[in-house]
């Protein structure tokens, strides 16, 4: 599997990008009921579960769970803010737990051993 054009870093993208499509696909199929949303859900799912597995043999598990699980948190809290209007809804203490996680990101990214 290693003669993959897709590099880790790109599949760490697309794993959080369709998570948050998931997550935000879920939520909407919840308020609204449509079975296509359904539909598209259980569709992106599985690619879900397949990114991180791509990920995570070329990371480890523990790196490739927290940077990948942490952007996953990431993407739909900034789908609810930027499109959703949430900002208000969020306490200061959040705000700030937010701030971390993208602190977290950026020192998963930018300080990685050589070689990955």
């Amino acid at each position: 599997m290693k003669n993959l054009l897709l590099s880790p870093w790109v599949a760490v993208a697309i794993c959080a990008t369709l998570s948050t499509l998931t997550d935000t696909l879920g939520t909407v199929w919840w308020e609204k009921k449509q079975s296509i949303v359904l539909v598209a859900t259980l569709l992106v799912s599985p690619l879900v579960f397949l990114s991180f597995g791509y990920v995570g043999s070329h990371f480890g598990l523990a790196q490739a769970s927290s940077l990948t699980n942490s952007l996953i948190v990431a993407g739909p809290i900034l789908v609810g803010i930027l499109f959703r209007q949430e900002l208000r809804q969020l306490s200061q203490v959040q705000i700030i737990g937010i701030s971390l996680i993208v602190a977290g990101i950026t020192l998963l990214a930018v300080f990685r051993p050589s070689g990955t």
